[in-house]
């Protein structure tokens, strides 16, 4: 299964390693939030999770997909006009 990366803030932020808590949270979520767009980006991850085969993954799925977003939060952006100190001397 693929995820895009909205599907992957919205599990970050709202999923936690056990599958069924999760689509019962996502659930609710989708019956609460206001904007229509938000409803069915919910609800839509709730049915794609709720399948009984995902339970082989999604413990190690959620896990890695934590890892992988902490690190791409922590990433810092450099604009492309910022110089590049470049550190002579290293590969000599």
């Amino acid at each position: 299964m693929t995820m895009n990366i909205n599907e992957k803030k919205v599990l970050y932020a709202f999923g936690c390693p056990n599958r069924e808590a999760t689509v019962q949270r996502l659930r609710l979520v989708a019956a609460l939030a206001p904007d229509s767009a938000a409803k069915k980006l919910f609800f839509a991850l709730a049915v794609k999770l709720n399948d009984k085969e995902c339970d082989r993954w999604y413990r190690c799925f959620f896990y890695n997909m934590r890892m992988e977003m902490e690190r791409f939060a922590h990433h810092k952006y450099v604009p492309d006009s910022y110089p590049v100190p470049i550190m002579e001397g290293l590969y000599e």
